[in-house]
């Protein structure tokens, strides 16, 4: 049976021992109680074990200068406090009350049965109170602090690590690709799955390191240390491995992105509203790119961000102005070292700014829904450029064209392909459509749909970043994949990393096992290269060979025939 601990404080010993006797009377339950003469002694003194409930002289409460009955209401003082004291009328009783008192008990009336009654009600008290404060504080979804308890925390933090010449990192993190899982799978799913996002978030953190949800689909992390940028950087790793693996629900297999944003105080971080904004911003810049990046918020990004807003209104009209453009990167065969490909990718040729990346407008499109209509117009000028190619008899195998996922949303998909492609003169087959597994996972049986009938038309298909998904395998069992494309970041480590070595031959070999071919992207050395033509990789374009460039440069390489890539 467990011993409830009361802790009287009081100048006087004899309501202790009043208490005191009355509990040893019961026989259902054992008490210890303990007696203090002041409140700075009740609150500095440590006690084993440290007391459950505790009964303060109404006295005592009054004289002193502190309203400490305010104090213990307002920071959530965790042990009830019953007052004790001369009789009062119900008025009076009722403000100790309001004023944060579980109860008041007149000395005259201390008996057994008023004492338990008493120690029954400031439990029950602090229990309905503590789980109101766990409703206000906490998401009741995931059990991790809310928004409201997030900013608390952190005032709380900067100010220790200010008096302490400490630092306090923060980290902004957003899950991609949430909503879309809530409106194609449901929001039961979608409650299964960032239960789990916050579970394994939880579980990559250390002690001190808190973890709070501020929105449906962004979470923080906030840490305090000597070097927190260190501790974000190892927190990273530990969050990214953690990620990669799918989240399997309701026999769904939903794979996401996540994209995290940090900075830290007093490093670029000033004060609260600027470490927040400053971490959004990184976050911001974190989601341009794929997979489970993160950036780390710098001078500078904050005018990037206002750069793109400002292009917001203007991308409305550049289609209609006829200010995108088209520019191919190669693909070469490693064998012939001959080019039998490209790949088109959209640049923005802005009438004040230059020429843009995709990274700089791209978000914005997927925001604003231009993406589709755009992703139209590629189409269109492949077909047109590659038309163009042929009636100058250069032949290429493939065209490659990347479709957004928002594509697939759209209703007249199919038609809309199909009238492009019979308006150019060109065959079908040397179209190839680049998905990446992301797109694919989010609503495996739609996209399946569209992407079948799709090669009825005799257009072929590649899976783009291949091997960063977890859900890739299926794919190419189920659909109807031509070509796999070798993501980036393992090609940038075969050299330096054994891992990225042997993923890439493995997926060499799943390819060809498959009869599917397989080609690498980023290559950019002479010994990547060189390990690619070794493991019998297909084909490969990065920078190695050349860079994106405008269609004029690429005819003309189509033309001359490809020089020694090493000059």
């Amino acid at each position: 049976m467990r011993t409830v601990s009361i802790l009287v404080v009081d100048p006087f010993p004899a309501t202790s021992h009043l208490i005191h006797d009355l509990l040893q009377q019961d026989n259902d339950s054992h008490y210890q109680v303990n007696w203090c003469t002041s409140i700075k002694e009740a609150l500095t003194e440590p006690r084993d074990p440290p007391a459950d409930l505790i009964f303060l002289d109404h006295g005592l409460e009054q004289s002193e200068h502190k309203n400490y009955l305010g104090l213990a209401r307002r920071n959530r003082f965790p042990i009830p406090i019953v007052l004790i004291g001369d009789t009062i009328d119900i008025k009076e009783e009722q403000a100790q009350i309001e004023a944060g008192a579980s109860d008041y008990l007149a000395r005259e009336e201390l008996t057994l049965y008023n004492l338990k009654r008493s120690i029954r009600y400031a439990w029950d008290l602090q229990e309905r109170e503590s789980r109101i404060a766990e409703l206000m504080d906490y998401d009741e979804l995931t059990g991790a602090p809310n928004r409201q308890n997030f900013y608390g925390r952190l005032m709380q933090r900067l100010d220790h690590a200010n008096a302490s010449g400490q630092q306090v990192g923060l980290m902004m993190l957003n899950i991609d690709g949430f909503k879309k899982v809530n409106n194609s799978l449901g929001h039961l799913i979608g409650d299964l799955t960032i239960k789990e996002v916050a579970l394994r978030l939880q579980q990559s953190l250390k002690p001190g390191q808190q973890l709070a949800r501020i929105s449906e689909d962004q979470f923080t992390i906030s840490i305090i240390s000597r070097n927190a940028r260190a501790e974000l950087e190892t927190l990273i790793d530990r969050i990214r491995q953690l990620h990669r693996m799918p989240y399997q629900q309701l026999e769904r297999k939903v794979i996401l992105g996540c994209s995290m944003g940090c900075a830290v105080f007093p490093e670029t971080g000033q004060d609260l509203d600027e470490l927040l904004r400053h971490a959004g911003t990184a976050m911001h810049q974190a989601k341009k790119e794929r997979g489970s990046s993160f950036r780390f918020y710098s001078e500078g990004l904050d005018t990037d961000i206002a750069n793109q807003i400002a292009l917001e209104p203007e991308l409305l009209s550049a289609l209609r102005r006829q200010q995108f453009v088209l520019h191919y990167q190669p693909r070469i065969d490693l064998n012939s070292q001959s080019i039998v490909g490209a790949e088109a990718l959209i640049r923005w040729q802005h009438p004040t700014r230059g020429l843009l990346h995709p990274g700089e407008f791209i978000p914005l499109a997927e925001k604003t829904g231009l993406i589709v209509p755009m992703g139209y117009w590629v189409v269109y000028r492949a077909c047109k450029d590659l038309e163009a190619l042929q009636s100058q008899g250069m032949e290429l195998q493939r065209m490659g064209i990347n479709l957004s996922f928002r594509q697939f949303q759209d209703d007249t998909l199919l038609p809309t392909i199909q009238r492009l492609i019979s308006h150019a003169d060109v065959d079908p087959s040397l179209l190839e459509f680049e998905l990446t597994e992301t797109a694919v996972a989010l609503n495996e049986v739609h996209v399946g749909h569209c992407i079948r009938e799709l090669s009825k038309l005799g257009l072929t298909f590649s899976l783009d970043d291949f091997g960063t998904g977890y859900s890739s395998f299926a794919h190419l069992q189920k659909l109807p994949i031509n070509t796999l494309k070798i993501d980036r970041s393992f090609i940038s480590g075969v050299i330096d990393n054994p891992d990225d070595a042997e993923i890439v031959r493995a997926i060499i070999n799943l390819a060809h096992n498959l009869r599917k071919d397989v080609i690498a992207e980023g290559a950019e050395t002479p010994e990547q290269v060189a390990f690619l033509k070794d493991n019998q990789c297909d084909q490969v374009q990065g920078y190695y060979y050349s860079p994106p460039v405008n269609f004029e440069a690429f005819r003309e390489m189509l033309c001359e025939g490809l020089q020694e890539a090493t000059g």
